[in-house]
């Protein structure tokens, strides 16, 4: 039985007939019950199923820093990793032999009119990755005060670690230890530059592969 929560017009839940009632987004639904497929999936059908999983886990397990750098290009009912996703969707990935992988360096986690750092670098220097950039005059989109944010990603498992707002654009360097735990991986290391309040977001950019 269909429950009308507020009166006709209401949204509703459960079943009714070969109908079902829920909200989704903050919108009510009313849609057709689940029938299995009985057909088999094609290549193409679960090729999209892989992809979806492997962009989908990826932007969710760093979405403290998608929340901030999509946040301005959401739509109605997005989330800021849907809207991520949708971007990066058609360049995310490679083919290696029968199996889809993460192009890392291709995935933009943040976006924005903040200007990214000019002739950015990182290097791995007696058990610190050091990321270093250059220099640049201020304007409205780029102010010394602007912060950095970095992201290293090991793509063997996935193993990844968010740096948050650790240095003004002014410092034109970032250094941290490399944990013991830490040693012997390859990361793809990230970082991106937003206001001082936040409020507005640069690309985030790719600046190298570092082996600790």
């Amino acid at each position: 039985m269909g429950i009308l929560d507020s009166g006709l017009l209401g949204p509703v839940r459960k079943k009714t007939g070969p109908a079902i009632g829920r909200v989704h987004n903050g919108q009510n639904v009313i849609s057709a019950l689940y029938r299995k497929s009985t057909k088999p999936r094609t290549q193409g059908q679960l090729d999209s199923q892989i992809k979806l999983g492997l962009l989908n886990g990826y932007l969710s397990m760093i979405d403290v820093l998608v929340k901030p750098g999509f946040a301005a290009y959401t739509k109605k009912n997005m989330s800021p990793v849907n809207a991520a996703f949708s971007y990066n969707y058609d360049h995310a990935f490679i083919r290696e032999g029968d199996q889809w992988l993460l192009d890392y360096p291709k995935i933009v986690y943040s976006r924005g009119d903040i200007l990214a750092p000019d002739v950015a670098e990182v290097e791995h220097v007696e058990g610190m990755i050091r990321f270093s950039w250059l220099p640049q005059r201020q304007s409205s989109y780029c102010q010394f005060t602007d912060l950095a944010s970095f992201l290293f990603i090991d793509p063997s498992d996935e193993h990844g670690l968010i740096l948050q707002y650790q240095v003004t654009r002014n410092t034109l360097k970032f250094e941290t230890a490399v944990h013991e735990s830490e040693i012997g991986r390859t990361f793809h290391c990230f970082m991106n530059l937003c206001s001082a309040d936040g409020k507005k977001q640069g690309d985030s950019m790719y600046v190298g592969e570092v082996k600790v």
